[in-house]
């Protein structure tokens, strides 16, 4: 391992909140977003060579159950994800299957490797409803989901907007204004902003009070896709969403071509990631932790080597 970037989800386990009670069972070594270089390959692997740079999927499918075999293996039904239910990479060493590594081109390092997996996540959530040129997109939390979000689909032409809340006024929005994305003012709800304006909007908050003031604000057959992890359940007029035609979608994770996409965006420089990383060694991964928590940083990344 080289590095392991911490996500959301990690926070939520760091809080032992109720939605991973149950099919988590700690200890666990934390951690699904790394990259590294191959120490040792098996015996009938031949794609992958001893001293790569590479990175690996986060969520391993099993290829047998019914959502594998008709092609949606990201979201299989068995699937085992690294720091939940395996070892993940915020240690010295991980053990990932082949088959679900993805070597790193020479312009890249390990920490952007580390950042592939999240970008994937972004990437994923806008290509569930592509925006055309010219299009609106509204987003809900710019943490390091909403902002690569928002870079995804400002590559694609969209005009994007980010809404926070008062507490990302001191790190969030400057950091989306640096990284050329218009931040609302969090004072004022995004309809008054933008009007009913916004052909697609993102939730990557997972704040319940974020849904209603999207659905305020995205058009008459408009979209709204849910890409954050909630905490607790969410109350939603879905009435009102039906009567004005308003897509409804979720978005778990990505698939072996989003992944390589991500990595393409970031080789090609249409997606920054080094202003949003916070670097920390693997011993201060505690105080990595807390400064996430707090949002004093954006996104914290933990150098092993």
């Amino acid at each position: 391992m080289q590095a392991a970037s911490i996500c959301g989800s990690d926070l939520h386990i760091h809080n032992w909140d109720p939605i991973f009670h149950g099919f988590m069972h700690p200890p666990m070594v934390l951690g699904h977003e790394f990259a590294g270089r191959v120490a040792e390959v098996g015996p009938d692997v031949e794609d992958l060579h001893v001293g790569q740079l590479v990175m690996s999927e986060s969520v391993l499918w099993c290829g047998q159950c019914r959502t594998c075999l008709r092609g949606r293996r990201h979201v299989c039904e068995r699937r085992r994800i690294f720091g939940v239910h395996r070892p993940g990479g915020m240690a010295e060493a991980v053990v990932a299957p082949a088959s679900f590594v993805h070597v790193l081109p020479p312009g890249l390092s390990a920490r952007h490797g580390s950042v592939v997996e999240p970008l994937t996540v972004a990437l994923h959530a806008v290509l569930l409803h592509p925006p055309k040129p010219g299009d609106v997109v509204l987003i809900a939390g710019p943490g390091p989901i909403g902002l690569l979000a928002g870079q995804v689909a400002r590559a694609m032409g969209a005009r994007v907007f980010l809404a926070g809340a008062p507490a990302d006024v001191e790190v969030r929005l400057p950091l989306a204004q640096e990284l050329g994305l218009a931040a609302l003012d969090p004072a004022r709800p995004p309809l008054d902003a933008l009007g009913r304006q916004a052909d697609m909007a993102i939730d990557a908050s997972g704040s319940p009070a974020a849904l209603p003031a999207l659905g305020s604000a995205v058009a008459n057959g408009g979209s709204i896709t849910l890409v954050g992890l909630f905490a607790r359940p969410v109350e939603l007029d879905l009435s009102a969403l039906i009567r004005r035609e308003i897509a409804l979608r979720t978005s778990y994770i990505g698939t072996w071509e989003d992944f390589e996409r991500a990595i393409a965006l970031l080789d090609e420089g249409l997606v920054r990631v080094d202003p949003m990383l916070a670097v920390y060694p693997l011993d201060d991964a505690v105080q990595a932790f807390e400064d996430a928590l707090a949002q004093r940083v954006m996104k914290p990344l933990l150098l092993v080597r």
